[in-house]
């Protein structure tokens, strides 16, 4: 599946982003297209809307393996790797296997840019 099929699905159903996610501005730019999704379920994830929430989660868990290579990227990059569980950590719990599986991996990578670059300060400062 492609970033406008994808996209088409996606604001299929979630209208109430449809204007931001098909905007002329952004058309066929699919990590800022998945951005404005992320901040849909950001939103979500902060008022605790189980629902939606759940809905968001099955949604990208049904349809990862069925979109093309920089829909899956912007998927886990834009999407996976920005959510934040700080104010509702319960939320979690909902992301599929899968899912979770892969934020945990991201999150290990973005741990270890941060080891890295502490590293690689002390090494210059040699």
């Amino acid at each position: 599946m492609n970033n406008e099929e994808f996209m088409n699905m996606l604001v299929g159903m979630f209208p109430k982003i449809k204007d931001d996610v098909l905007d002329e501005d952004v058309n066929g730019l699919v990590g800022l297209q998945i951005g404005y999704f992320k901040r849909f379920v950001q939103n979500a994830i902060d008022e605790n809307d189980l629902i939606e929430i759940k809905k968001c989660f099955q949604f990208i868990n049904d349809n990862i393996e069925k979109v093309d290579y920089k829909v899956k990227n912007a998927i886990y990059l834009s999407l996976l790797n920005k959510l934040s569980f700080d104010k509702n950590p319960n939320a979690e719990k909902f992301l599929p296997k899968k899912l979770l599986s892969a934020k945990g991996d991201l999150d290990d990578y973005e741990a270890s840019k941060i080891t890295n670059i502490k590293l690689n300060n002390f090494l210059d400062n040699l």
